[in-house]
């Protein structure tokens, strides 16, 4: 593999199903990548729409955080050459903004982890008070609340407005 003249049947430029011949740069079989060639490439619009989006994610995210709507974003986006839907531009954002907060999420844990490790050894090396509330309540406060899908649902449910039946009320709140 690597000959002039070889043929590749599924390479990263062409689609499948065309073969297309190997070039080989004269000179290039040494022990050093040629980096140069893809950093070229760093600037050029990909192929796909949502890889346009993803490129331009940076400054997109920075206008959102500025303030700006998301139909002002979507228009200058068609103006600089991105053709694309509304619909199609919000549901790449959704996907991309995911995307951060699970980059964001594997970030936390470690470090929430090494939080709890501090908090405990501090704990076991001084008297407790008896109105202290335990290491691992004061560690959700420093780290701040981790994300439940449900949450929006439980507190939905317990705060529901109208008449919620209990089937075992408490006896003390009878008549």
């Amino acid at each position: 593999m690597g000959f002039p003249g070889e043929f590749l049947r599924h390479t990263v430029t062409e689609p499948p199903g065309r073969g297309v011949r190997l070039r080989t740069v004269p000179g290039n079989f040494s022990d050093h990548l040629d980096l140069n060639r893809l950093r070229k490439r760093l600037r050029e619009k990909p192929r796909t729409k949502a890889g346009q989006v993803r490129q331009a994610w940076p400054d997109i995210r920075d206008l959102l955080a500025a303030g700006h709507s998301l139909k002002d974003v979507w228009a200058w986006v068609n103006e600089i050459g991105l053709k694309i839907g509304y619909g199609r531009l919000s549901h790449y954002i959704g996907q991309l903004r995911r995307r951060d907060e699970a980059a964001q999420l594997q970030i936390r844990e470690p470090q929430a982890e090494l939080s709890e490790a501090v908090i405990r050894a501090s704990a076991q090396n001084r008297p407790r008070i008896q109105d202290e509330t335990p290491p691992t309540a004061s560690l959700t406060a420093i780290q701040g609340k981790l994300r439940d899908p449900l949450e929006n649902v439980l507190e939905r449910d317990r705060n529901r407005p109208g008449f919620n039946y209990n089937e075992e009320p408490d006896p003390k709140k009878l008549i």
